[in-house]
């Protein structure tokens, strides 16, 4: 990634989420509603939605879904099968907060996607997106922060989901969730607390925490261990490229990547401040969304 440099591109201040659009670039959920990074800019997808603070996107780019999005608000998920030139509210138990929205890998077959809400737990849906119900049996906390799906889930059913007190896994779909022994039992375990973000790379899931640094599992989060890379210290998010092979980290001094699931980190200077999402396109474009600063491309 020589030669690169971080650059602030035009767009709302606050950046909530970034969600891949297949060959249209990069869709951004923000304080002005839902927007579009393709081929270095930013433009506004739906005028219908510019009042709207979108906090969570979500888009399959298999046929036949390449017209479908999914977005988030404060107040509940909303669903266009035109490229968002139109939008009907799905249909919720009750309004929620969503902070995030992830498609299961087999989508185009099964139609399921989850969706992490500030104070409702794990809602799922199976068809697409249109209905969804709270998932929360055995799930002890209901501020859930990131959500992150097995890459085998067709087999293993298997979901994790960051709270404010921990991490729980559910291995049949989401319908019951165990608490994990996240961080162990030593004495800087509650310090570790909460978690910032949560992801699955082959067979490691891989957990960022608030002030301890990275921990990482390799048995399905029954242990845990310390990365030694960013072993203590604050992390804003974590997330995994799309084709999930990749980490991407984000701390308040750097942004870093990693291609061996957090043993080794390439990092990429300054960071842009108050990173809330990240980012990383096919030709190695890292993009970071802020809380007060924007969309930054590292290009």
């Amino acid at each position: 990634m020589t030669n690169r440099t971080w650059q602030k591109l035009d767009s709302p201040a606050v950046i909530f989420s970034l969600g891949r659009c297949g060959r249209e670039g990069w869709l951004l959920g923000a304080n002005e509603g839902l927007w579009r990074y393709h081929d270095g800019a930013c433009t506004i997808v739906s005028e219908a939605l510019r009042a709207a603070a979108i906090t969570a996107v979500a888009a399959p780019d298999r046929y036949p879904y390449q017209n479908l999005l999914l977005v988030g608000s404060v107040d509940g998920i909303a669903r266009s099968i035109d490229g968002g030139q139109t939008w009907n509210s799905a249909t919720l138990a009750q309004p929620s907060q969503v902070s995030q929205i992830v498609l299961s890998p087999g989508f185009e077959f099964d139609g399921i996607a989850f969706a992490a809400t500030l104070e409702d737990g794990v809602l799922r849906t199976s068809d697409e997106g249109q209905r969804w119900s709270s998932w929360n049996f055995g799930l002890l906390d209901l501020e859930t922060l990131a959500l992150a799906v097995s890459p085998n889930f067709a087999a293993d059913e298997t979901v994790f989901v960051a709270t404010a007190s921990g991490v729980f896994r559910s291995t049949n779909g989401g319908r019951a969730w165990r608490e994990l022994a996240f961080a162990g039992d030593g004495p800087e375990a509650d310090d570790a607390l909460p978690p910032t973000g949560v992801a699955v790379i082959d067979d490691t899931i891989v957990v960022s925490s608030e002030s301890k640094g990275l921990f990482y599992s390799r048995d399905n989060g029954d242990t845990w261990f310390k990365r030694v890379a960013f072993r203590s210290g604050q992390t804003y998010t974590l997330s995994s490229s799309y084709d999930g092979t990749r980490l991407l980290l984000a701390t308040p001094s750097t942004i870093a990547i990693s291609p061996d699931s957090g043993a080794t980190w390439e990092r990429l200077g300054r960071a842009p401040d108050s990173v809330i999402a990240i980012a990383i396109d096919d030709d190695g474009s890292v993009l970071c969304g802020t809380q007060d600063d924007g969309l930054w491309v590292y290009r």
